[in-house]
This record gives C-alpha cells, sequence and structure tokens, in this order.
C-alpha cells in the first residue's frame, strides 16, 4: 500500500542517486530525517508512471523465472542486452 511512498523516501535519503556509488556516501543517512510531503509530491508527479511500469516489470521479471525482458518494450532480449541495461542502468 506504502511501498512507492517509502521507495520514493528511501531516494530521498540517498540523494536520488544517479549512479551505483552515490548512495554508499549517504546510506547512513536512511530514516534520520522525515521526507518533506512537497518533495514526495514533485517525485509523484514526475516520476510515478515510469517507476509503476519499472516496478511491474520487475514483478514479471521473477513471475518468469527470470526470462529477460526489454525495461521498456517487454521483447526478450539477448544476455548482451540484458547485461548492458542492467549494469549501466543510469
Amino acid at each position: 500500500r506504502r511501498s512507492m511512498t517509502e521507495y520514493h523516501n528511501i531516494l530521498w535519503d540517498l540523494g536520488y542517486p544517479t549512479s551505483w556509488e552515490d548512495p554508499k556516501i549517504r546510506e547512513l543517512l536512511l530514516y534520520n530525517n522525515r521526507t518533506p510531503i512537497e518533495a514526495w509530491y514533485e517525485w509523484r508527479d514526475l516520476r510515478i508512471l515510469d517507476e509503476v511500469q519499472w516496478y511491474g516489470w520487475f514483478i514479471d521479471y521473477w513471475m518468469e523465472g527470470g526470462l529477460l525482458r526489454d525495461v521498456f518494450t517487454h521483447r526478450l532480449v539477448t544476455l548482451d542486452h540484458w547485461n548492458a541495461i542492467m549494469l549501466n542502468p543510469f
């Protein structure tokens, strides 16, 4: 019920990271401060539809036994394509 809100709060605490290294600096700050409601509304209005699509893709991946699909088109992909997406997500 609150998974997207909590997901946003974690991203906010981490400073909305854009690489794998960025969050390492801030991970001790998780849940130290309450996220401003305005930050939630701004993120929600900008990102929610993309995040819901990503979340659905993630559920499909596990429900289909790890079937390799493109995150955006949901078409089957090769292992090389998959690795390019997963190793460079930002």
